[in-house]
C-alpha cells in the first residue's frame, strides 16, 4: 500500500528509503497526491535562494563607487532534502503511472483522453519535478544551472533580445507614490475574488513577493521581509490582475473534473506550463490596461538579463560587465543585482514576455484557461470538453477574465 500522505511527508524529510506501492482502484487520486507534496517541497521557488543578497548588493555599490570590478560570492541555501529519496520516490511514482488503464477513466467518463495520454501527463509531471529536484541540489554549480534551467525554460532568441533592447528606449518610467498598504492590497484581491465568483483564499506573509500557491488554494500579498512593503495604485492593481490570473487557471482546473470525479491535478500542474502561465497574466494585464510604463520597462529589462546571462560563459567573471549594461538601459544598481541573482537561482525571467507573444497569437483563449496548462495540453484536453466527457468549460472564461477595468468597479 501506499504510506499516507503523512507518513509520505516524514520519509522526505527525514530522507529514509521507503517502497511506494499505489492502489489500483484510487491510482489517479494517490498519484495526485503524491504529486501534490512533491510539488509543496521541490518547486523551484521553495527549495533555491540565495541568502546574502543585502550584502552583496552593499559590495556592488562600493565596487561601483572605487570603480574596481566585482564579484558576486552568492550562498545559497542547502537544499533540505535527500535527493536520493526523491528521485526514488520519482522512479516509484513512474511505476506506478504505467498502472494507468482504461477502467480508470472509464469510471469517470472519459470520451477523448486515453490512458496513454493520462500516462503522458503524469510522466511529464514527475520529469519536471526531477529538473527542479536536480537543478536546485547542486545549484552551486553552474553548468548545473544553466542546463537545467534551458530544459524547464527555454532561452528567447537573439532577435527577441533585441526587441526588447529597442522597445526600452521608447519607455519612460516615472515616479510613483507608494501609499497602499499590504492589507489594503489584500482587500483589492478580495474584491476582485468576489467579482470573479471564486472560492479562493487570500493571505499576506512575510515575503518579498505576492504569489499564488494553487497547493494551498491561496494567494499571497507580500509584507515585505525586514520592513513592511507599500504599493502605488499603479502596482496595486496590477498586481491583483497578475496573481488572480494565476488563481483563475489553478480554480478552474480544480473545476473542470468536479463534477465526474476526476482529481484536481489540473489545477495543481501539468507539464512545463509556466511560461504559458506568466505570458497569461501579462496579458490580462494589457487586456485590462493595468500594464504601467514602469513595469513594462522592467519586464523588458528581466529579458534581457536572462538572454545576457544565458550567453555568458562565466557567472562571475562576466557579472560586472552585464550589470552595467542594464543600469546603462536604465535599471538601478539595486534591480540589476537583483535579476541577476534572481536569473542565477533560476534562468527564467525572459518568460514572461515570451509567453506574453505566444498569447497573443493564440485565437481560442478559452482553452487556455481550463487549468495550469501550455498550448499543448490545452489543445488536447479540450478535445474531452467538446465530447462532453469527463471535463467541463472553465467555470470563469475569457470574458469575465479580460474584458475588466478597475473603473467598472468603482
Amino acid at each position: 500500500m501506499q504510506p499516507s500522505l503523512e507518513k509520505l511527508k516524514e520519509i522526505i524529510e527525514n530522507g529514509r528509503k521507503t517502497k511506494i506501492e499505489f492502489n489500483r482502484e484510487q491510482l489517479l487520486e494517490e498519484l495526485t497526491g503524491t504529486v501534490h507534496l512533491l510539488l509543496e517541497r521541490t518547486q523551484w521557488f521553495r527549495t533555491i535562494k540565495i541568502e546574502n543578497k543585502e550584502q552583496e548588493l552593499k559590495r556592488f555599490k562600493d565596487a561601483r563607487k572605487k570603480d574596481r570590478d566585482f564579484k558576486p560570492e552568492f550562498e545559497f541555501q542547502e537544499f533540505p532534502y535527500s535527493r536520493e529519496t526523491l528521485l526514488e520516490i520519482l522512479e516509484e511514482c513512474r511505476a506506478g503511472t504505467d498502472e494507468i488503464a482504461g477502467q480508470h477513466l472509464e469510471s469517470y467518463g472519459a470520451e477523448e483522453l486515453t490512458p496513454e495520454d493520462l500516462q503522458e501527463l503524469f510522466t511529464g509531471i514527475l520529469d519536471e519535478i526531477e529538473l527542479y529536484i536536480k537543478l536546485a541540489s547542486n545549484i552551486d554549480n553552474e553548468e548545473n544551472w544553466r542546463n537545467y534551467s534551458e530544459e524547464i525554460w527555454p532561452m528567447v532568441d537573439q532577435e527577441t533580445a533585441g526587441s526588447s533592447k529597442q522597445e526600452l528606449k521608447q519607455i519612460e518610467k516615472g515616479k510613483l507614490r507608494e501609499t497602499l498598504t499590504p492589507e489594503q492590497v489584500k482587500r483589492m484581491f478580495e474584491q476582485e475574488i468576489a467579482r470573479l465568483g471564486m472560492n479562493y483564499g487570500v493571505e499576506t506573509r512575510k515575503t518579498a513577493g505576492c504569489f499564488n500557491s494553487p497547493e494551498e488554494k491561496t494567494v499571497v500579498v507580500a509584507e515585505g521581509e525586514k520592513r513592511e512593503r507599500m504599493y502605488s495604485k499603479e502596482e496595486a492593481e496590477m498586481v491583483t490582475v497578475h496573481e488572480l490570473f494565476h488563481a483563475v487557471r489553478a480554480y478552474n482546473g480544480f473545476k473542470a473534473g468536479e463534477e465526474s470525479g476526476f482529481s484536481e491535478i489540473l489545477g495543481l500542474h501539468t507539464p512545463f506550463y509556466d511560461r504559458a502561465e506568466e505570458g497569461g497574466a501579462l496579458y490580462r494585464e494589457k487586456a485590462t490596461g493595468t500594464m504601467y510604463d514602469n513595469k513594462e520597462f522592467d519586464y523588458h529589462l528581466r529579458l534581457i538579463a536572462a538572454y545576457k546571462l544565458s550567453q555568458s560563459d562565466d557567472f562571475k567573471k562576466e557579472f560586472s560587465s552585464i550589470a552595467e549594461e542594464l543600469i546603462q538601459l536604465g535599471g538601478t544598481e539595486g534591480r540589476a543585482l537583483n535579476l541577476l541573482a534572481r536569473n542565477r537561482e533560476a534562468l527564467r525571467h525572459h518568460i514572461y514576455l515570451s509567453g506574453y507573444h505566444d498569447w497573443k497569437e493564440i485565437e481560442n483563449k478559452e482553452k487556455m484557461l481550463l487549468g495550469k496548462v501550455n498550448k499543448s495540453w490545452a489543445d488536447r484536453l479540450w478535445k474531452e470538453i467538446e465530447a462532453e466527457g469527463m471535463l467541463r468549460e472553465p467555470e470563469i472564461g475569457e470574458e469575465k477574465l479580460f474584458d475588466f477595468t478597475f473603473k467598472d468597479s468603482e
